[in-house]
């Protein structure tokens, strides 16, 4: 039997296998479960031996990892390799990685622009999520514009975050002492885990990460009267013309970002950036760059 043949029903099952195995490194029997609500082991494990019947032996029983892990001739037959991939179903099945974050996309979109995407090693993605799961450090090296050529850094990942336009990972970083963003492109594959994190890192700490603050949003009203009314049924906004999305402090930025909407309107025509914030001194500090 090959892939085209595969029921449709299995063909999403097999497809979660795949894609979480190659970016996860692991997938077991809990991932089944908290997706497709499996509860019977048995019934698992006769998931993951067709699909290795199919597949020829694309995953490994491993012992130490508890769990089913890619082999060395690991290939490509339900998915693409894309991180666009693991990001869709975390963002359908919201309870595979607790450790997950991103600004939803609109469901079932008929047409979409495809973006570039930032080529994210797996092995980086791989070492996040174990980081994110068991609570420990990672060291690793990092580019950032100050360091282009790469620093050591050792961190303590709390969540994986997609942006919209990026995947971070939101940390705690030893050098700086805080809470702060890092792109996953900008870690050097073979960053290693080196045990637990510290006490500071604890992300029930993270102020900026746990803490909710509404980004109020109005139509710019150097617009016309009738382009500002245009800009409200757009958005939905009612009769008061304000849009309220409710964002953690440290999200704001990039959900700007992803709306067309900066502080400091006046860098742009009106038309340019037909949303603007009419809360600026509540955003403000939670706004870089």
């Amino acid at each position: 039997m090959s892939a085209d043949d595969v029921a449709w029903e299995k063909k999403s099952k097999f497809h979660l296998i795949e894609v979480v195995a190659y970016w996860e490194g692991r997938v077991t029997n809990d991932h089944l479960k908290r997706a497709f609500k499996i509860n019977s082991r048995t019934t698992g494990s006769r998931l993951f031996q067709a699909y290795n019947s199919i597949t020829r032996g694309n995953l490994s029983y491993s012992a130490s990892h508890r769990g089913y892990v890619p082999s060395d001739s690991f290939d490509f037959r339900f998915s693409i390799g894309d991180l666009g991939e693991y990001l869709s179903l975390m963002t359908q099945h919201n309870t595979l990685n607790p450790s997950f974050s991103g600004i939803k996309d609109l469901p079932a979109p008929t047409e979409a622009i495809s973006i570039p995407h930032r080529a994210v090693s797996p092995s980086v993605v791989r070492q996040v999520v174990v980081a994110t799961q068991q609570r420990s450090r990672l060291e690793l090296v990092y580019r950032s514009h100050s360091s282009p050529d790469g620093e050591d850094r050792i961190i303590a990942p709390h969540t994986l975050v997609y942006s919209g336009l990026r995947w971070h990972a939101r940390a705690w970083c030893e050098k700086h002492k805080n809470f702060r963003d890092f792109v996953l492109t900008r870690i050097e594959p073979g960053a290693e885990v080196i045990g637990e994190a510290l006490p500071e890192a604890d992300p029930a700490l993270d102020e900026n990460w746990n803490r909710q603050i509404d980004l109020r949003l109005i139509p710019n009203p150097e617009l016309s009267e009738a382009q500002q009314r245009m800009v409200a049924l757009d958005y939905g906004m009612g009769g008061e013309r304000c849009l309220n999305v409710r964002v953690r402090a440290a999200m704001v930025h990039y959900l700007m970002l992803s709306l067309n909407v900066f502080l400091g309107r006046e860098r742009f025509k009106p038309e340019e950036q037909p949303l603007v914030v009419a809360n600026i001194d509540e955003i403000e500090p939670f706004v870089f760059g």
